[in-house]
């Protein structure tokens, strides 16, 4: 219930307008409702003298049909215009919150991110917030509202025209209420079986996307076809159970209520006209069938969504834990780097807090300087680079640009002063340009040339029709995997950093496009400190020191020559390298 509060609460954001919805919704249902007591007056009277042989008045009896027809009319338009409201209201509230989880997200330490898949937090984001809107606020607003108003207002007018038959009648509630309970114990297996099916048929269509070629070459289509389809008959199976649960619960269980209500009250009149008891007008007749059988469906549909306001509240809880995170704290102060010295002063760190992944790392990169990380995979290269983004904090030690400790400043304005090319470079949907200036306004076409050529590409922009306007699609998978990495390489260039980051931004480069940008960062790395993450150590062989890190210490430091003299790990995993 806590969560359903939760979520009420998000409508203050639109208190205003919901509001004016509900007041709309207010007159709405009192003109709809009240409609038909005038067709009581017109059965009981006009009609009624009609039957006995008097002349009908044709005035009042226009006036009256006139009045019984403008009162539909205007609470429909009336209803309409509630409901536009209030739709709208959940529409805003839903957007507020994914707008929310969105901020939130990029404020979140990059620790939340360990140990939490990104297509979880994506659906955090994206499908809660849009289940929310269908399944809680859009059913609750015009819905669940809509309907409860109506309820009050008929029980209402029932009671003003006979008490006791109203407090009878208010015996349906706690039955309605035990239909409602039963429908969501029913359902709530057969749902849950839905969405896990729902997410492994997703997952299957995944997989099967993306591994294409391999399926094929393994001739494995027929195989993932019958896993598809089984797992498909579940989803299937599981939405034919609701289907029937709804059928029966929800739709023959009320009707068959109503109509033996129906009964029992027509039956109770005949019973009364036969032993000439009869003190109730045709007219009080139809308004008591009219409010009974309104009544009855109105619970009947509070029954079929009542369920889906309680299934929203595992979506609400996962979403409002999210939006509840610690956001990572940060200085307003911003980093001023002129010559990008970097130092890292008795570092030592773990992700866990406990065990330590970096021990007493000391290093000191000169302006100008190359500096290259070697070490088998989990050695600390990566970590190292992940305290220097001030991705985390060290919690030992400190590290300082230009004297500066970094953590007494902004990330923002730390990462402002690096450019970073990975291992797997990502291009966004648009053009080389925009992802070569990540659109930002002040480049001029010559300039996003310019860096393009001094990274190499030049072939590549020979070859497009359209140079640097052309487009970029699905993440660039037309362009081979070396050009994706030019045009990020560029990408950093153009910033013109104080300090370079390149984590294994060769790897998947071929020799002679290695070759080029190797010449080409002679020049482009003078007076900025370059790091350099590199399992080929072919690339690092100029570099200005190279640190060999095994089990999170540096084990060995110098240039090439001195690493190769010293006969250590360095001279072993070059000859390692040299024989593959």
């Amino acid at each position: 219930m806590s969560v359903i509060l939760s979520l009420m609460k998000e409508l203050k954001q639109v208190k205003s307008l919901f509001v004016s919805g509900l007041l709309l919704l207010l007159l709405a249902t009192a003109g709809v409702q009240l409609a038909p007591l005038i067709l009581q007056n017109l059965i009981d009277q006009d009609l009624t003298a009609v039957s006995k042989g008097l002349v009908l008045n044709q005035h009042d009896f226009l006036i009256k049909l006139a009045s019984f027809i403008g009162l539909l009319a205007i609470g429909g338009l009336l209803r309409y215009g509630s409901f536009r409201i209030l739709m709208v209201c959940a529409n805003q509230v839903a957007t507020n919150l994914r707008n929310r989880a969105y901020t939130v997200m990029q404020r979140l330490p990059i620790s939340y991110f360990d140990d939490k898949p990104a297509g979880k937090i994506a659906t955090r984001i994206v499908n809660d917030t849009e289940t929310l809107r269908n399944q809680f606020y859009s059913t609750l607003l015009s819905q669940i509202f809509i309907t409860l108003i109506q309820v009050f207002f008929i029980y209402g007018i029932l009671m003003s025209l006979d008490l006791a038959v109203g407090l009878v009648l208010l015996l349906l509630i706690p039955l309605f209420y035990s239909i409602q309970i039963l429908y969501k114990n029913l359902t709530d297996k057969p749902m849950k079986d839905f969405y896990a099916a729902r997410s492994e048929v997703n997952t299957l269509v995944n997989e099967t996307m993306n591994g294409a070629s391999i399926i094929q070459l393994y001739h494995q289509e027929e195989e993932v076809l019958n896993n598809f389809e089984q797992v498909a008959g579940k989803m299937q199976g599981a939405d034919d159970r609701i289907v029937f649960v709804d059928s029966v619960a929800s739709w023959t269980l009320t009707e068959l209520l109503k109509y033996t209500v129906v009964a029992g009250i027509l039956t109770f009149i005949g019973y009364q006209f036969l032993g000439g008891n009869l003190s109730m007008t045709a007219g009080r007749l139809f308004l008591y069938i009219n409010y009974v059988t309104t009544l009855f469906d109105l619970l009947g549909m509070l029954v079929r969504q009542l369920p889906n306001i309680q299934r929203s509240q595992a979506t609400g809880r996962r979403l409002l834990e999210m939006l509840e995170e610690q956001l990572e704290a940060d200085e307003e102060d911003e980093l001023q780097v002129t010559a990008g010295v970097v130092d890292f002063n008795n570092v030592s760190f773990a992700y866990d807090g406990k065990h330590r992944i970096l021990k007493n790392i000391s290093l000191h990169a000169k302006q100008g300087e190359t500096v290259a990380l070697v070490g088998h995979t989990g050695s600390g290269k990566t970590s190292i680079m992940n305290l220097l983004y001030r991705f985390y904090d060290p919690q030992e030690g400190h590290i300082t640009i230009d004297g500066q400790d970094i953590s007494q400043f902004s990330r923002e304005s730390v990462r402002s002063q690096m450019g970073i090319v990975l291992q797997e470079p990502y291009l966004f949907t648009g053009s080389i340009a925009s992802n070569v200036t990540m659109d930002k306004g002040g480049y001029s076409s010559e300039e996003i040339i310019a860096v393009l050529e001094k990274v190499g590409a030049s072939d590549m922009l020979a070859r497009l029709e359209k140079g640097i306007d052309e487009p970029v699609v699905e993440k660039g998978s037309a362009f081979s995997s070396g050009e994706r990495q030019l045009i990020a390489f560029a990408r950093t260039l153009i910033a013109n950093p104080k300090i370079l980051i390149l984590d294994e931004a060769t790897s998947h480069i071929d020799t002679e496009t290695e070759e080029m940008i190797q010449k080409a960062m002679e020049v482009l790395k003078e007076g900025r400190t370059t790091f350099i993450i590199a399992h080929r150590l072919s690339t690092i062989q100029n570099a200005d020191q190279i640190l060999v890190l095994d089990a999170g210490q540096i084990i060995e430091q110098g240039n090439h020559d001195q690493l190769m003299q010293l006969n250590g790990r360095y001279a072993e995993m070059q000859r390692i390298q040299q024989k593959v």
